[in-house]
């Protein structure tokens, strides 16, 4: 393989990025090609969590039960307008299927496999891009209004317990020792200590961005639109800027790669959950790390910048406007979270999370051509499994077998 052979990499989000700078550490020439300036996507608009543990997937055992209530509380985790209900419904039914407990122990093990090294691919990769104080292993929190509550979700614990994430189980006064801010009404809380975040996402993908740059990389602002083929292989992407050649192409495009995945010939179900935030300007967050409401499916981070509230499932598309109501739903939620929190200046945000039905990514070659790989669909966990996500890809391209396997996210298992 020469030693500069060109990879096209549609999407400068997080994973894009990550892609891109795996490709580049190991001397290939690099064009990543995105309409919006890089990370400024869910690569900003995140909770901003390393997240290990987070090999539960979205659909449980019982959630047929919890989500026509969701769907009744206007202020309830989980929306779908009604004009949108139609076309997402047989997403949502294969979103059902993945829910028996047999699925969801076998996909939290394929994902715990992605995540589990995650901090090991994203330390090197922050250095590389000389921002190593942007992330940090305080451990995050998941806090409980009521033993019930709690008991709801202990076949999460257990399955994160036995991947081999520590998790302490704290009650009470415990729980204010650990974070004086809460609110009193929390009586049960489970405490990761090993889990990281990022103190700021944006900077993160724009510190990616700076070192690409230096590194040869180039950006083009535009959409990708087709595909031109020859004898089996992509030979190059088209743009709205005009034809980009390409001995490879990754499509890391996060919510807006399905039709671009169609023209590759596969038909993936991908979804957009739309979620939204709250970021509250404060010089000292009130929290020593980021805490969720497993009541409330919104997670409070302290930022660099403030205080995030982030969270929030929208069934609702690509096109529909923003419903910023539910970033003022975070806001309330997260007063009654920590009550000494002042939300005098506060800012909204609403973006585009990439879902497949079994909660775990797309990571492989295309059909139709042998020289596109995909790596899209992460849901929630795009920021913690990107610099993985880079690696394999970045194998896959090399022709190398990945340390971590590929298999149980090939694009073609639908």
């Amino acid at each position: 393989m020469p030693e500069k052979s060109h990879t096209v990499v549609v999407g400068a989000g997080v994973v894009g990025l990550a892609a891109a700078a795996a490709l580049v550490r190991r001397g290939r020439a690099v064009t990543l090609v995105d309409p919006a300036e890089p990370g400024s996507g869910c690569s900003y608009g995140n909770a901003g969590c390393f997240s290990l543990a987070s090999i539960v997937p979205v659909g449980m055992p019982g959630m047929w039960r919890k989500a026509p209530g969701w769907l009744l509380d206007p202020e309830g985790p989980l929306a779908i307008p009604p004009r949108y209900a139609p076309r997402v419904a047989p997403w949502v039914f294969k979103l059902l299927r993945n829910s028996s407990i047999h699925r969801v122990r076998r996909i939290a093990a394929e994902l715990h496999s992605l995540l589990s090294p995650a901090l090991d691919h994203w330390r090197p990769l922050a250095d590389w891009a000389g921002v190593p104080e942007l992330i940090r292993r305080n451990g995050w929190a998941v806090v409980y209004e009521s033993a019930a509550a709690f008991e709801a979700d202990r076949l999460g614990w257990r399955l994160r317990a036995e991947h081999g994430a520590r998790i302490e189980f704290l009650e009470g006064a415990a729980i204010r020792d650990l974070e004086p801010a809460l609110a009193p009404a929390y009586t049960h809380m489970a405490y990761l200590p090993e889990q990281g975040q990022c103190l700021n996402p944006l900077r993160l993908s724009q510190a990616l961005e700076a070192t690409l740059r230096r590194q040869g990389a180039r950006f083009v602002k535009a959409p990708a639109m087709d595909f031109i083929f020859r004898d089996g292989r992509v030979s190059a992407v088209v743009t709205g800027a005009g034809p980009v050649d390409a001995d490879h192409v990754v499509i890391a495009a996060g919510a807006f790669s399905k039709p671009l995945a169609r023209r590759l010939g596969d038909d993936i179900p991908l979804e957009t959950e739309r979620g939204y935030h709250a970021m509250v300007k404060t010089g000292q967050p009130p929290l020593g790390r980021p805490v969720m409401s497993a009541e409330g499916k919104f997670f409070a981070t302290p930022m660099e910048e403030g205080l995030r509230f982030a969270g929030s499932v929208e069934l609702g598309g690509l096109k529909l406007p923003p419903n910023f109501r539910r970033a003022d739903v975070l806001l309330k939620k997260g007063r009654a979270m920590l009550p000494g929190l002042d939300t005098g200046e506060t800012t909204q945000w609403m973006g585009f999370r990439p879902s497949l039905p079994d909660s775990k990514p797309a990571i492989g070659p295309s059909r139709r051509a042998g020289n596109a790989y995909y790596a899209f669909g992460h849901g929630h966990v795009g920021l913690t499994a990107a610099a993985v996500t880079g690696e394999i890809v970045a194998d896959l391209i090399h022709g190398l077998r990945p340390a971590i396997s590929p298999v149980p996210f090939r694009p073609d298992r639908f």
